[in-house]
C-alpha cells in the first residue's frame, strides 16, 4: 500500500540555460496527477512564457516520465554538440 507521500509525488525535467535563467523555464512535470495538479499554480508561474505559443510546460505522464524526456533532450542535444566538435575537427585539419 502506498503512504499519502508516494501517492504525490512528483518528477519534473527542466530545461533552461541562460534564457531561461532570465526569461523561465522549459518544464515536464510527470508522476502523479493529483500531486501535479497540487503544484500547478507554482509551475505555472516559474515556466516560460512565448508570446505566440504561449506556456513552456506540459503533464508528461505518470511515473518518471518528466525525467525519461528531460533525458532523452539531453542525449539529442549532447550528440549535437559531439557531432559539431568532430566536424570543427575533421575541417580544421
Amino acid at each position: 500500500m502506498k503512504t499519502a507521500r508516494e501517492e504525490t509525488k512528483i518528477w519534473m525535467g527542466a530545461s533552461c540555460g541562460e534564457e531561461g535563467a532570465r526569461n523561465g523555464t522549459s518544464l515536464m512535470p510527470g508522476g502523479c496527477v493529483e500531486g501535479c495538479k497540487y503544484m500547478e499554480g507554482f509551475v505555472l508561474k516559474v515556466a516560460a512564457q512565448v508570446p505566440h505559443s504561449g506556456l513552456c510546460v506540459t503533464y508528461i505522464g505518470e511515473g518518471g516520465l518528466g525525467n525519461l524526456v528531460k533525458m532523452v533532450y539531453n542525449g539529442i542535444e549532447y550528440g549535437d554538440m559531439q557531432l559539431i566538435s568532430e566536424a570543427y575537427d575533421v575541417l580544421k585539419s
